[in-house]
Parts: structure tokens; C-alpha cells; sequence
């Protein structure tokens, strides 16, 4: 099943980037694929384009926190076979100072076992409704 093969895809990148293997990530992202910042509030740039893009994005992420560290609670699946992160991460600004610490989600579109679209979210809640699912 389809729906499947796209979880799997997705819990190995999260797994990769859980082991901190930025190329393993990268390994799964389609030369095409859009990291979609739009729904994470505050965030600068909008939209990242392909692995390059998506290396940027975690690069620029990684280095504006100390001590940052994250995790994945649950993967589920929408009705459309994209698939929902709900995630959590903390740290602290590496220049503030200021503490991080929240949940958040991503929508993931996983096309022929390639990762074609990321939407970053904020607030799980908010990643669920996008799919039509509830906590």
C-alpha cells in the first residue's frame, strides 16, 4: 500500500535526521521538493527548493539555537496518504538566550518514495487540521 511505503519513507528521514545525518535526510528529498515555511509563524524565508534548499533551511535552523534537540511523538497518515509529523523541539537561542521549547508539525507529500513537500507548522493542531484530522 501506497500510504505504507510513504510513512516508511518518512519515519527513515526522521531517523536520519534524529541520528544527526544531514545526508541521509537529504537522501530522501526530491530534486524538486518545496520546504513550505509559510504556516510557521515568524520564520523569514517562506520557501526552500530541493536538497540544497532543504540544507540551507537546516543549516539556518540549527544555528540560531544552543543545546537544541527534537523528537517525533507520532507519524500519522491523512486520508490522502500525505503523512503528519508531530513533533516536538527545544533549546535556546544561541544569541537571546531565550528558551525554546514546543510542538509543532509538518505535512509531508512523499511521491514515488521521494519527499516532494514539506509544510512546516507551529502548532501540531494546526498540522492535523490542514490534513482534516483531529488530535
Amino acid at each position: 500500500m501506497r500510504s505504507q511505503e510513504n510513512l516508511e519513507v518518512v519515519r527513515a528521514t526522521w531517523n536520519a535526521w534524529l541520528r544527526g545525518d544531514l545526508d541521509g535526510v537529504l537522501a530522501n528529498v526530491a530534486p524538486d521538493a518545496v520546504w513550505d515555511m509559510t504556516p510557521f509563524r515568524e520564520w523569514p524565508e517562506r520557501q526552500y527548493i530541493g536538497p540544497e534548499g532543504v540544507r540551507l533551511f537546516l543549516s539556518e535552523w540549527l544555528d540560531i539555537w544552543d543545546a537544541f534537540e527534537a523528537g517525533v511523538e507520532e507519524l500519522r497518515l491523512a486520508a490522502d496518504g500525505r503523512v503528519v509529523a508531530l513533533a516536538w523541539q527545544r533549546g535556546s537561542g544561541r544569541r537571546s538566550g531565550l528558551a525554546m521549547d514546543m510542538d509543532w508539525g509538518q505535512v509531508i507529500t512523499v511521491r514515488d518514495r521521494m519527499i516532494t513537500k514539506v509544510e512546516s507548522y507551529d502548532d501540531s493542531a494546526k498540522a492535523l487540521k490542514a490534513v482534516g484530522l483531529s488530535e
